[in-house]
């Protein structure tokens, strides 16, 4: 306490000293306070509602202090402030019982404090983590240690990212290292969650990066399955640089085993960039409890291995590169999560260079694609390699003729195993057409288009005659494609409604018809039918005859009536709805099979002079809803006359976003008939700025009457924490021993922090996405 004599000495020096004066006691400092005392030549005190502010331009600018009572050496710089501390930069605020600090070195040491920082760029770049909250990190200790000009250290403390009163979330720790552009380094960390201590890591990585990309490790993601019990998964991430990053990651069934994979990713400019992905599975031998009984399954490992590769080169050249590789099938199929790769597991491997120069264009291709039946039989097709140039476009002097040409030179794959088996139907193929085209008219209500071709096929390989076996013997296949085609004469109508729903509208008669001949081919009956991917029935004419109707609307301009309709960009017209139907007629029924033209009868029906009819039908009511219908109609089927069909729908908004689709297919073997009947459909609903969503998606098998697949996904992101929950299930075919579990249910949970994401794994858990 100040002796009776100070504390008139200070009263005196008080009155005695004008206000504008108090600068030249505190040089550098802007001060406010109720009593001022010197206590020698280089201090001075400064007591009651103190307030000293750097002077803009002076070495202390920036720096706020407020206190009770304040001691400053004006020569070094030190500090003392006690009561009711606050200490203030325009990045953070400090409140504490008591502070010793250098006003030079802005450095000093904090006791019973609390502090809130702001995250700058990185908070305003994903606002998203923080909700309508300030994108700051609170922080609070017995002591607050500062360091250097961004970096503390806590002793006895904790931070969070939740700045509200009561924190969501907050890490508690017995010491802490934060660094507002980097990390912060916690030991003897608890994370809590409303108070409620809810997990405990002796040392834990808190990313709080100056940019949108931090290294550190990820949450947690928790599961439970019926076959893999319960899960617990981990990864690391690396932002190795702005271009480029990896992660690692740890999976641990606790009843199979465990996991290990890494991804990495790069991007090095519009045209080159890339990524890796790799994953091991070591699986124990374990039992596995079904209904029906106990099932033990045998230890194993396996592998996968994704890559994707796109690279610029010289001369305009761009490569590419893809592949999609699992060494255990099985596995694939008992651990995906996707409902495609876990039914139609594929692997391939495939790359190539293209280039293209003027009307010029050429690429070399090597892909290997094997589809499995099951663990044993697979089907393996593609090139290896294969090499296309195609020169298009290059008009014939004055004359309205157009001269193109098409080389392919392919080895091509075909295989079918069966065990140790293999049968091998690969060959070699080189394939020349040049051909002619004319626009016949140019009017405009009027398109008609003639073209001739000769195309010459080398094969390797033929078929024998009188065994259909496929021999070393080399044939050639030459024939010649004529081809009218002609649309219209076009019939249009224009229609101005002036309502709501469009300005103008305008309706379109459009007729076609197409006829085709193809000449007889000498070699037919040697032309190898399974590896040649396409076949051709020579001396055959075709018909296709058709008519299409579409309607297009346009709204005027603009206005809040425009937008509301979902019409897009104001004056632009869209096609409302568009309905096509067709037919072809052969002149040999045997050409009708290999018509490509119509995916659904293709080798699905008994041969005929006549095709099945083709509907296809697009509407567009609004820019985010869109609808496909596809259908084939057989009228000359005693039974089952339509022979497949499709319906799809899209809906894409802010809130909303939903696909579903409607499918079958029959099949005609003789007098035998199978079919496909599916229905699938996913919704996606995004609430209160993505702050509530969730996805239900499933997949039914109608013609079995079999839910095939189905998965519900919930997310709640408050202003600085999330969660989500993933349920999904999987039927397995019940007379498959590959299969220990008719039915796997898996459950999935995850947390995020604020600048912490959750990850989904290697098999896809929460649909691929990130939370």
């Amino acid at each position: 306490m100040p002796s009776p004599s100070h504390v008139l000495c200070a009263f005196a020096l008080a009155l005695a000293i004008p206000a504008a004066a108090w600068a030249q006691l505190v040089p550098g400092w802007n001060t406010k306070q109720f009593t001022l005392e010197r206590l020698d030549a280089e201090r001075v005190r400064l007591m009651r509602e103190v307030e000293i502010e750097g002077e803009k331009g002076s070495p202390n600018e920036g720096q706020k202090f407020f206190a009770d009572d304040l001691e400053l050496n004006t020569r070094t710089g030190e500090l003392i402030a006690i009561g009711n501390v606050v200490f203030s930069t325009p990045e953070a605020r400090i409140a504490a019982d008591r502070v010793v600090f250098n006003t030079r070195t802005r450095l000093g040491t904090f006791t019973n404090a609390s502090g809130i920082a702001s995250l700058g760029e990185r908070g305003e770049q994903d606002r998203s983590m923080f909700g309508t909250m300030e994108p700051d990190v609170y922080f609070y200790g017995a002591t607050i240690e500062k360091v250097d000009v961004d970096k503390y250290r806590i002793d006895k403390g904790g931070f969070t990212t939740c700045v509200q009163p009561t924190p969501r979330w907050e890490i508690v720790s017995g010491r802490a290292t934060i660094n507002l552009d980097d990390y912060a380094l916690l030991r003897n960390a608890v994370i809590h969650v409303k108070d409620v201590p809810v997990f405990y890591l002796p040392v834990m990585y808190y990313p709080i990066q100056g940019d949108d990309r931090a290294t550190g490790f990820l949450l947690p993601t928790y599961g439970r399955s019926t076959y893999r019990g319960s899960s617990i998964s981990n990864a690391f991430f690396w932002a190795i640089s702005r271009s480029q990053d990896a992660t690692f990651m740890h999976d641990w069934f606790m009843s199979r085993g465990q996991g290990m994979g890494t991804e990495y990713r790069y991007v090095l400019s519009g045209q080159s960039q890339g990524d890796f992905r790799y994953y091991y599975l070591k699986e124990k031998e374990s039992t596995v409890s079904t209904s029906r009984g106990a099932v033990t399954e045998p230890a194993r490992t396996s592998y996968q291995v994704n890559a994707n590769v796109s690279q610029g080169l010289p001369l305009g050249l761009r490569g590419r590169a893809r592949v999609d590789y699992f060494s255990n099938i099985t596995a694939q199929q008992l651990y995906n999560n996707n409902l495609y790769q876990q039914q139609f597991s594929t692997r391939a491997v495939g790359g190539g260079v293209s280039g293209a120069w003027r009307g010029l264009s050429v690429s070399g291709t090597f892909q290997r694609t094997e589809s499995f039946y099951n663990s044993n039989d697979s089907f393996v097709n593609g090139q290896a390699p294969g090499v296309v140039a195609s020169f298009s476009g290059q008009r014939l002097g004055p004359l309205p003729v157009y001269a193109s040409v098409n080389v392919d030179a392919t080895r091509v794959l075909y295989q079918q195993k069966s065990g140790t088996s293999i049968a091998d139907w690969g060959l070699g193929k080189v394939d020349v057409l040049p051909s002619l085209r004319a626009p016949l008219s140019s009017l405009p209500f009027l398109s008609v288009n003639a073209s001739i071709g000769y195309r010459v096929t080398y094969f390797t390989e033929s078929l024998d005659p009188s065994t259909r076996r496929q021999i070393e013997e080399a044939v050639t296949r030459r024939y010649a494609d004529m081809r009218a085609e002609v649309v219209g004469p076009v019939f249009t109508r224009v229609f101005t409604p002036n309502n709501a729903f469009a300005d103008r509208a305008k309706h379109i008669i459009e007729p076609a018809f197409t006829v085709q001949r193809i000449t007889s081919i000498d070699t037919q009956n040697r032309i190898p039918t399974a590896a040649s991917y396409e076949y051709v029935v020579g001396g055959v004419t075709r018909l296709t005859y058709g008519l299409t109707n579409r309607l297009l609307v346009r709204r005027g301009g603009g206005g809040e009536g425009a937008q509301g309709s979902g019409t897009g960009t104001s004056g632009a017209p869209r096609e409302l709805l568009s309905v096509g139907i067709n037919q072809s007629y052969y002149s040999d029924e045997n050409a009708s099979p290999f018509d490509n033209s119509y995916s659904y009868s293709m080798f699905a029906r008994p041969p005929s002079n006549f095709s099945t009819v083709s509907l296809v039908a697009r509407a567009m009511p609004a820019q985010a809803v869109g609808v496909d219908f596809r259908m084939e109609y057989d009228p000359i089927a005693e039974e089952k006359k339509i022979v497949g069909f499709g319906l799809n729908g899209l809906v894409r908004s802010r809130v909303v976003e939903a696909s579903a689709g409607w499918n079958k297919q029959n099949y005609q073997f003789g007098n035998q008939f199978q079919s496909n009947h599916y229905v699938q459909q996913t919704t996606t609903l995004r609430f209160a700025g993505n702050k509530v969503g969730g996805t239900v998606q499933f997949n039914y098998d109608i013609g079995r009457s079999t839910m095939l697949n189905q998965r519900y996904i919930a997310n709640y992101n408050a202003q600085c924490c999330g969660i989500a929950f993933e349920y999904q299930s999987f039927n397995y075919p019940s007379l498959d021993p590959r299969f220990p579990v008719p039915q796997d249910r898996r459950f999935n949970f995850a947390f995020t922090l604020a600048g912490i994401g959750s990850f989904s794994n290697f098999f896809g858990t929460f649909g691929g996405r990130t939370y």
